[in-house]
């Protein structure tokens, strides 16, 4: 079985959903001649067929992964030369990055020597394949995760307010098959996205004030509703709106990292390289943003550098990854005027356990800030919505408290 990226060009590339930006992905691939799919969103059956599997130690976004690959294999037609899985590593003190290893095994065992992976590192902020077409596959993929990510905020931004329950995912949908079709076929996706943020301003709404709610962690477990037992809708149905980390914040971090680790080797070649990603990340995010400003009432989000600076005082820089991402974030979300912050992480997972610990002392310096740890290991807790119920409570005054000075 190979490791290495394999020639995908006459291959079938299959994502495994995390979010919907999985489906930006796909159609950057096929926007590149290459045939893709995105996996079936995870469901109950993909923890049976996980756990099966794995041996449970693994946190969630292992044998959730572990289960999708799984259910694809065992779908009737399926065949195996003609498949690759996309499966992305990450830096860090995280396991996530060895589960491509785990997964090869898993299907080694099932008799399935000859599937492959598509591995892309972080490290190389995610350049490594597509033959020729590499500048144009970034670009598209880029595109697709940042509009996806800011239809989400969109929905996060209505969805709470609307007043006929179901139209604001309505026009997510209709939005998210706009912006698919004109990453696939390239069209202009700036102009999708004025039609989109005028669908979005059309909704008819209610016209009240909500407590703001940061969710920062684990990117599989805070983006993934199956996974964290619909942690979201929850807090809505609690009277909150929340504002989530988008996926693509993960890409400006690892482009972020690649730039500081060309200047410590002093690679001129990589500088300029990462000077120009992070030019065209800069001003592809700004246009993507434009037409929907007043909806997200101007909240950009923060350039990584600030976020980064924001943790210095907990963490170690040196540390990279996860941990230090969820720190800054959430400072940052609390700076920005939200009313509390929940920090969601799969069990066993070791960036989580590091939040955990510093997170004490962080809500201290807030102001004595409305925080609160979730763990997920794929069984329902019953008491996951008192938590919230208290959690929310204390947002809600703390909100209060703010309107009345």
């Amino acid at each position: 079985m190979h490791h290495t990226n394999p020639s995908i060009l006459d291959k079938k590339v299959y994502i495994p959903y995390m979010t919907d930006t999985a489906y930006g992905l796909s159609a950057a691939f096929r926007r590149c001649g290459v045939d893709s799919e995105v996996m079936d969103e995870p469901n109950k059956s993909t923890l049976d067929f996980g756990l099966k599997f794995t041996n449970g130690n693994e946190c969630m976004p292992c044998f959730v992964t572990t289960g999708d690959i799984v259910k694809v294999i065992e779908k009737p037609g399926f065949d195996a030369k003609k498949s690759v899985f996309f499966m992305p590593t990450s830096p860090g003190p995280c396991k996530f990055g060895q589960y491509n290893r785990l997964h090869e095994l898993v299907l080694n065992n099932m008799g399935y020597k000859e599937v492959e992976f598509l591995v892309p590192s972080a490290q190389k902020s995610y350049t490594d394949f597509v033959g020729d077409k590499a500048t144009l596959f970034r670009k598209v993929a880029w595109g697709g995760c940042v509009t996806i990510d800011t239809l989400e905020k969109a929905l996060y931004r209505v969805r709470p307010y609307e007043l006929n329950k179901g139209d604001t995912v309505a026009v997510y949908k209709e939005c998210i098959k706009l912006i698919v079709d004109a990453l696939e076929n390239g069209k202009d996706i700036y102009d999708t996205m004025g039609v989109c943020a005028e669908k979005f301003e059309k909704i008819p709404r209610k016209d009240e004030n909500k407590p703001l709610i940061g969710i920062v962690g684990e990117i599989f477990l805070r983006l993934n509703k199956f996974t964290n037992n619909l942690t979201i809708e929850k807090i809505e149905s609690l009277g909150g709106e929340v504002s989530v980390v988008p996926a693509y914040k993960w890409i400006t971090f690892t482009t972020h990292e690649y730039a500081v680790r060309a200047f410590k080797n002093k690679k001129v070649k990589d500088i300029f390289l990462s000077f120009l990603v992070n030019f065209y990340q800069k001003k592809d995010e700004s246009n993507i943003f434009k037409p929907f400003k007043s909806l997200l009432r101007n909240h950009k989000e923060t350039n990584i550098k600030d976020i980064l600076s924001y943790s210095k005082k907990y963490l170690d820089l040196s540390l990279g990854g996860e941990a230090i991402l969820t720190v800054g974030e959430s400072i940052d979300f609390a700076k920005k005027g939200c009313s509390g912050v929940v920090s969601i992480h799969p069990f066993h997972c070791m960036p989580g356990s590091i939040v955990q610990t510093i997170s004490k002392r962080f809500k201290e310096d807030l102001g004595n800030f409305p925080w609160i740890n979730l763990w997920f290991d794929g069984q329902e807790s019953t008491s996951l919505m008192l938590r919230l119920e208290a959690f929310m409570h204390q947002a809600k005054q703390r909100m209060e408290a703010k309107n009345v000075l």
